[in-house]
């Protein structure tokens, strides 16, 4: 049988909208995701590096245009993957020209204040590349794509520092504490992204169940361990540490009681970014 959905209806005219149309509605909501992205607990992944880095590395004039730069350059990135995903259509082709326009101005501006971060740029290059060719195969809820653009985000505590007080990329690199910020946050990033999955696209799958136990069993076992693992000099304060422990521990014991458990994509995003902003206390006491 033909879907007439769409089909018009008698006494009214074909090429007239209506508000009953599902599928010009489903067009109108595609164009509003393609301006703004839906994915709620990205702003966490987006927001807590970057300030992070930014208290780490000290405030400074170039962060303001750097700030600017990533935001929109997010929003133009997640435009640009709903455009290849949709087949290239004309549409959605707006917000990336539009985004890409503001966040490479931004960029300029930025590494005009501080030229050393252009060293970040052959850094990011194959992560936007590797993320767009997911897009472009439709498969950017794959597990890989998530890694792969969670490791990009949590790089960014090293940029914003490197482009604060502290200077240069080379005093990023070697500050061990800030590296460490940067691992914990990646950690507890690519952690979330099992969990989510559990909760939405794998709620039935016991393999992804298992795998982010265990998982965030190995991270709290990791933050136990870095007394071992730093030298004396770098090693988080008493205090902190503990609190990463317990942390990494809430985490574990989330991800095992709540697998599988239908919660509404809003209510995950909020949750991610209460969790996100407790790490961020944590490790700026590092």
């Amino acid at each position: 049988m033909a879907d007439t959905t769409d089909a018009p209806r008698p006494g009214l005219h074909a090429d007239r909208p209506t508000a009953r149309s599902p599928r010009r509605t489903g067009r109108r909501a595609s164009s509003r995701a393609a301006w703004v992205p839906k994915q709620h607990g990205a702003w966490a992944m987006l927001a807590v590096p970057f300030l992070v880095g930014v208290a780490r590395g000290g405030p400074d004039w170039p962060q303001l245009p750097l700030g600017v730069a990533w935001l929109v350059g997010y929003l133009g990135f997640a435009a640009a993957g709903l455009w290849l995903r949709s087949r290239r259509r004309q549409a959605y082709l707006t917000p990336v020209l539009v985004y890409g326009a503001v966040s490479l101005a931004a960029g300029l501006l930025a590494l005009a204040l501080r030229p050393g971060l252009l060293w970040w740029a052959p850094v990011y290059a194959p992560f936007a590349a590797v993320s767009l060719w997911f897009s472009a195969r439709r498969a950017d809820r794959a597990l890989a794509n998530d890694v792969v653009t969670i490791v990009a985000a949590s790089l960014m505590t090293l940029v914003a520092a490197s482009a604060g007080r502290l200077g240069t990329v080379g005093a990023a690199l070697t500050d061990v504490p800030l590296v460490g910020t940067t691992v914990a946050l990646a950690v507890y990033f690519v952690g979330t992204s099992l969990y989510v999955k559990t909760l939405i696209r794998e709620r039935t799958s016991q393999g992804y169940r298992i795998a982010s136990i265990a998982y965030h069993a190995a991270a709290t076992v990791l933050a136990g361990a870095l007394p071992l693992l730093l030298p004396l000099g770098d090693r988080p304060p008493v205090g902190t540490h503990v609190g990463l422990v317990v942390f990494f521990a809430v985490a574990t014991a989330r991800a095992a009681v709540l697998a599988g458990r239908r919660i509404r994509p809003m209510k995950v995003g909020l949750g991610e970014i209460a969790m996100s902003t407790v790490l961020a206390i944590l490790v700026l006491t590092w």
